[in-house]
């Protein structure tokens, strides 16, 4: 009887591990990360091998698709860098590695730009400071954002990876199998075939990281700023970021819209982000800052009207 009892206490513990997010996994709902990653080398493969075939309109058509799969791609390194996928150290760093090569970059550069620094001073002089766009037509202020804050994000990268070598820590050789995997996969697809690999994979890349770094611009521009020092983990300030709360682009990047929550707690699994939306921000933030349709929002505020906001005037140059 013992026995018995010890055995079913056994499958019941396994049971609630499962409804967790299994034994390698910390939340099941992380799947969704893994198929969205892994529709991006289907998608490659496809156009890869249609890509003879296809008119001017299916190149442009399939163009499109990459450009945007790799910028979901680049949302999955965002989480990745907050919460960890799996349970065990060891199967965490090899998805990060298996992470790096299908975004093309290695996602632990992600930590000393947005974990240790955005974080920490959002609109404060920080490298994705939106303040420091001056540009009298707005939509400008959008295409060049990535451009003008691209050299800051290469030189906090190096410095950290620098300190990281002098230490010789597990970061900087795990970032080493990073590299390799991200640039040997980029390699391997231009030794096959340079023109495609350009057109199915560089551009897509450079898309989703210009997308994924230009998301500040939608998220924090015009928002209020935070108290250094003051405003952080529940004291958050939950005017500091504007919400995209509209489903689509929830699913397809995992939460990522609900961004004032995600301020007052990086670390919390994407799954929790909408309930969390619903207690603790809707009920405080000013409205306007909740935007149900991601695309209406970029359309009347850079393209047309486009008009400058309010906050920006008198400021531009």
């Amino acid at each position: 009887e013992i026995l018995l009892v010890q055995a079913l206490e056994q499958l019941m513990a396994s049971i609630k591990e499962e409804e967790n997010g299994g034994i390698l996994m910390k939340n099941v709902a992380d799947l969704r990360t893994l198929g969205i990653c892994s529709a991006k080398w289907l998608i490659l493969i496809l156009v890869w091998n249609l890509h003879p075939y296809l008119g001017l309109c299916g190149k442009l058509l399939a163009g499109v698709v990459q450009c945007l799969w790799s910028f979901y791609v680049m949302t999955m390194v965002h989480n990745a860098m907050h919460c960890d996928v799996f349970r065990h150290g060891f199967v965490e760093s090899v998805w990060r590695v298996i992470l790096s090569a299908t975004a093309g970059v290695p996602v632990e550069s992600y930590r000393p730009t947005h974990n240790l620094n955005h974080h920490v001073y959002t609109q404060h002089g920080d490298h994705l400071d939106t303040k420091q766009m001056k540009y009298k037509w707005h939509l400008l202020n959008l295409l060049l954002f990535f451009p003008t804050v691209f050299p800051s994000i290469q030189k906090l990268e190096s410095e950290f990876i620098a300190n990281e070598a002098k230490k010789c820590s597990k970061t900087f050789f795990l970032f080493i199998f990073q590299v390799m995997a991200a640039h040997g996969a980029t390699g391997i697809l231009l030794y096959l075939d340079w023109r495609r690999a350009v057109l199915c994979w560089v551009i897509p890349y450079i898309f989703g990281a210009d997308a994924i770094v230009t998301m500040n611009m939608l998220q924090h521009d015009g928002t209020e700023d935070i108290v250094l020092g003051e405003h952080k983990g529940p004291k958050m300030n939950v005017n500091s970021g504007r919400n995209f709360t509209g489903p689509v682009i929830n699913w397809i990047t995992c939460n990522n819209g609900y961004h004032a929550i995600h301020h007052m707690y990086s670390n919390m699994h994407w799954t929790k982000y909408p309930e969390m939306h619903q207690k603790l921000i809707a009920p405080y933030n000013n409205p306007e800052l909740d935007e149900p349709d991601i695309l209406k929002f970029l359309w009347r505020t850079y393209f047309w009207p486009g008009k400058l906001p309010e906050h920006r005037r008198g400021k531009e140059s």
